[in-house]
């Protein structure tokens, strides 16, 4: 089930000054996602079967995301999403890039913040590799190891 956006305390992505890197939906897993309230951004990604869609729920000042989420697709079925709860931009966790290296595996920078870092400068960054699998019929997203650099 594609979790519902989070109610933040944030400019909703439509706003006049942010609305331009909206993007409408165009396939069914979209159109899912905007269903559960949240708005698209980011192209979507995919490898055969396999897609990739970012959304999220608000925006800060310069439009940056904030409660985004990456969701995971096989097909039309919802695989889980790339983070266990809902991103903010320039905070700890938050992702850079998705790499979908084949259809059934991927991996995805998280930028790592320290105390003492600059908001434009995270002084880390971790490496997630998730792998799908198959359960009960249905794509299980999964992540596999864990890559830390400083």
């Amino acid at each position: 089930m594609i979790p519902n956006a989070p109610k933040i305390d944030a400019e909703l992505p439509s706003v006049d000054r942010c609305k331009d890197q909206l993007r409408e939906a165009k396939t069914p897993q979209e159109r899912a996602i905007i269903r559960a309230g949240w708005e698209l951004f980011g192209p979507r990604q995919t490898y055969d079967e396999t897609i990739v869609i970012t959304a999220m729920s608000g925006v800060d000042g310069m439009c940056r995301p904030l409660g985004y989420q990456a969701f995971v697709f096989v097909g039309e079925q919802f695989a889980g999403t790339l983070s266990p709860q809902p991103m903010n931009s320039r905070t700890d966790g938050d992702m850079a890039r998705i790499f979908l290296t084949s259809p059934s595996s991927l991996f995805v920078e998280y930028k790592r913040y320290d105390n003492d870092d600059p908001l434009c400068c995270p002084s880390g960054m971790n490496r997630v590799l998730f792998t799908i699998e198959p359960n009960n019929a249905k794509p299980l997203l999964i992540p596999i190891e864990i890559m830390a650099e400083a």
